[in-house]
């Protein structure tokens, strides 16, 4: 019996003197989530349903047409602002500009755009994508992108003279497609 007690004395000892401290906690973790704000002229792109919208087109003057429209060979711009001021991360851009399937003129064309006020840099009408990245340390939270048009008369054109005075008298708009895409740069 005494033999007994002596080798539970001796367990508990060795427990003891081997026991290692143990406790366990669990809860949540707070994590800061960038922000993701875009502005395209002054407007949240998550809330704007669509680009019409935000583009307004600017004929360059011609004492021969009315002020306002647009006529076969004129040439126009129009200016996308990405204010980027309360976005987290940095990202890129891909302006992409066609000519609409609803468009009643099909001979409108990108010939050009400039950002802040750079030289002036032409497009290749195969691609009509105008790409760049803005980084989040970037000090310029405001760029400015003019996309210059032209509704092609001549050298290039797949409207004849008829064509041109029909797209007039449809009342339909003349119309092109943009679409701006922006993707975070990954690390």
């Amino acid at each position: 019996m005494i033999a007994i007690c002596a080798l539970i004395f001796c367990v508990t000892q060795i427990q003891q003197t081997y026991a290692k401290y143990l406790d366990t906690k669990e809860g949540d973790t707070d994590f800061t989530i960038a922000q993701w704000k875009i502005l395209v002229n002054d407007q949240d792109i998550t809330e704007a349903a669509t680009m019409s919208s935000l583009v307004n087109p600017v004929y360059l003057e011609n004492e021969h047409v009315k002020d306002g429209v647009i006529a076969p060979g004129q040439n126009g711009y129009f200016d996308l602002t990405i204010d980027s001021s309360k976005t987290e991360v940095s990202f890129s851009y891909a302006i992409q500009i066609a000519t609409s399937d609803q468009s009643s003129v099909s001979d409108l064309a990108i010939t050009g755009y400039q950002v802040n006020d750079s030289g002036l840099v032409s497009v290749d009408q195969a691609v009509n994508t105008i790409q760049n990245n803005i980084y989040y340390n970037d000090p310029t939270k405001e760029n400015k992108i003019r996309v210059y048009f032209q509704w092609k008369d001549g050298v290039g054109e797949t409207m004849d003279n008829a064509a041109d005075t029909n797209a007039s008298l449809s009342g339909e708009s003349a119309k092109l497609k943009v679409n701006i895409t922006f993707t975070q740069i990954a690390n």
